[in-house]
């Protein structure tokens, strides 16, 4: 090789060399004013805003984000997370919403996320099978904490709202009790004899009676005292009890 030719390919290699640093340093230049944004971060953020705007008690819920996307390159400067949910917050199961993200107050990128929601319900149970027509007693039911990704609608979580009430349907033991499955039964019926019990302070009398009407617990209702012949009104307290005020 000529010495002509030798310094042609020198000056060539030179200039290379030299591009090659000015694209390093523009890339090196343009990558300090990006910043990059996790896939697991956008979850996360996501996850959060789940949490503050599902009407449910926070510590009831499990959340599992789903983010399909990849990172963002974004520019640098101040990020903002701004989800929306549209649509009623009472949400469980498959549950999809968009998440704007910002900085410095403008919109850079819109991503799509869904979270698998479930909740967990306080119910009451059977502690056995039940057959149609039983009334119910302390001993057939049980509280029990379920986990669910469907919303249950009409469970009861009250021992008031269902003891003495009788059974409509066979209901499987574990399966929870719902409002339609009962039906709310008389303490008392017309006829039945039971105590009237009358009481001020520390004084306290008691007398047999008759029932004259049918009533639920906690009923006002028409009672014959026994003795005096006279129609008096009392409150049910239970199925042998009714309490008048003097």
């Amino acid at each position: 090789m000529n010495q002509r030719k030798y310094s042609k390919t020198i000056n060539i290699s030179n200039l290379l060399i030299w591009i090659l640093c000015l694209v390093s340093i523009a890339a090196s230049t343009a990558w300090a004013d990006t910043r990059m944004i996790k896939g697991e971060t956008i979850a996360a953020h996501a996850r959060d805003f789940l949490f503050e705007t599902l009407e449910w008690d926070a510590s009831r819920m499990d959340i599992k984000m789903v983010y399909e996307g990849k990172s963002l390159i974004l520019p640098d400067g101040n990020v903002e997370y701004a989800c929306k949910l549209p649509g009623h917050k009472k949400r469980v199961g498959r549950v999809h919403f968009m998440c704007l993200i910002k900085i410095d107050g403008i919109t850079k990128k819109q991503v799509r996320l869904y979270a698998d929601v479930t909740v967990a319900y306080d119910v009451l149970r059977p502690t056995r099978n039940l057959k149609a027509g039983h009334i119910i007693q302390d001993e057939d039911i049980e509280m029990a904490r379920i986990k669910s990704n469907q919303i249950i609608r009409n469970s009861i979580s009250s021992t008031e709202e269902i003891l003495g009430h009788r059974l409509m349907l066979n209901l499987d033991q574990g399966e929870p009790f719902a409002n339609h499955m009962l039906q709310k039964v008389p303490l008392v019926k017309t006829g039945d004899q039971i105590l009237i019990i009358a009481q001020k302070g520390a004084l306290r009398v008691t007398a047999p009676g008759v029932v004259k009407q049918n009533g639920f617990k906690n009923d006002t209702i028409q009672v014959e005292n026994v003795h005096s012949k006279k129609m008096v009104l009392g409150t049910v307290i239970d199925s042998r009890t009714v309490r008048i005020n003097f």
